[in-house]
């Protein structure tokens, strides 16, 4: 069970392991601080961790925590490539940056999305125009956000998202619950009316990463989606696009989903598909390296569960760590070799986009 000093303990210890490898591999570090405290009330940060020649054409960039508690396993990982120095130390050409809790709030609290209960990566929108509208969220709307929280509600909440993905696809379930709403505000998936801290934090940091290159890529770091402890790349287009060829020549296998800008997209708002839009002009591939944990019904129960205790109930009780305990068992793995396969796939990708000339 979880208690807020534990949390903020995991915080603090993940962020001092990133900073100290990144010093101990002599990379230069800057860390960001957020404008409110974490869990035990002290403060929080975005950590960069950045090595090679900032004036060199070819940029890499590795983030984590952009859903928050997803940056455990992503901090795990970049602690450990910082460790074993198999990034940026290959190439003169190449100004590799990695970045440490996009989300601090999220990553600290043990919550997937931030202060303002905004999903970062549903966040990346155009605000000057009419907000995205989900139809489907409305169908899941009272069992994802219920005024009470028991394991009755739990159970019937894991039942009905089962139910669903065998009727509809896990696709289109996807898209209904986790693809981004914008209409409420207390409510899961919620991707806010403006842009949040960590999304103005990001986009100037990537306008002064990018200045004068003439390609990138950008590998955000997830958990929560997929076959246990397995990692999958994936990235919205086209298949005939410039940039999935370029992804197809470096990892092989990547999962193309719809265009991002299109009617089937999976999810409003993300992350990559926004930076490549920020500089057209260069050749930019974002990617997202997915990995999975548990039964995504175990998943959409951990976040409502954490959503209804953020509403209604007492941050102290025991129920409190218990959910928090939930949400670390959904995106975060202490199961034997989860860790040591996770970090394979990962030294495979890094190494290869370190590597691509």
């Amino acid at each position: 069970m979880l208690d807020l000093k534990t949390m903020a303990k995991r915080y603090h210890a993940a962020r001092a392991a990133f900073l100290d490898n990144a010093e101990r591999a002599g990379w230069k570090t800057e860390s960001i601080l957020h404008p409110l405290p974490g869990p035990d009330g002290g403060p929080l940060h975005m950590d960069l961790a950045f090595c090679g020649d900032p004036e060199a054409q070819d940029l890499l960039m590795i983030s984590s925590g952009t859903h928050g508690i997803e940056g455990y396993l992503g901090s795990q990982i970049q602690s450990r490539l910082l460790e074993e120095g198999i990034v940026g130390t290959t190439r003169d050409d190449l100004h590799t940056v990695m970045v440490h809790a996009v989300n601090p709030y999220g990553f600290a609290w043990h919550r997937r999305v931030n202060e303002d209960n905004v999903d970062l990566n549903r966040n990346f929108i155009d605000f000057g125009k009419p907000l995205p509208v989900n139809e489907g969220y409305k169908d899941f709307y009272d069992i994802l956000n219920p005024q009470a929280w028991d394991e009755g509600h739990s159970a019937r909440l894991k039942q009905e998202a089962a139910e669903a993905i065998a009727r509809m696809g896990l696709a289109a379930v996807f898209q209904a619950v986790s693809g981004g709403q914008y209409a409420h505000p207390e409510g899961l998936q919620y991707g806010g009316v403006e842009p949040s801290w960590s999304r103005r934090t990001i986009e100037a940091l990537w306008a002064r990463f990018m200045a004068g290159k003439i390609r990138a890529t950008q590998i955000d770091l997830h958990t929560g989606l997929g076959e246990a402890g397995n990692g999958v790349l994936m990235t919205y287009g086209e298949g005939s696009q410039p940039r999935i060829r370029r992804a197809r020549a470096m990892w092989g296998d990547i999962l193309v989903s719809p265009p991002a800008d299109g009617p089937d997209v999976l999810a409003q708002g993300v992350l990559g598909p926004h930076l490549e839009r920020l500089f057209p002009k260069a050749e930019v591939l974002a990617v997202v390296l997915e990995y999975g944990t548990v039964a995504p019904e175990d998943v959409v129960a951990a976040i409502a569960a954490d959503n209804w205790l953020h509403r209604f109930g007492d941050l102290e009780s025991v129920q409190a760590g218990r959910i928090k305990q939930m949400m670390l068992d959904a995106f975060y793995s202490d199961a034997p070799g989860f860790a040591e396969k996770t970090y394979k796939r990962a030294w495979d990708v890094v190494s290869a986009a370190s590597n691509a000339g």
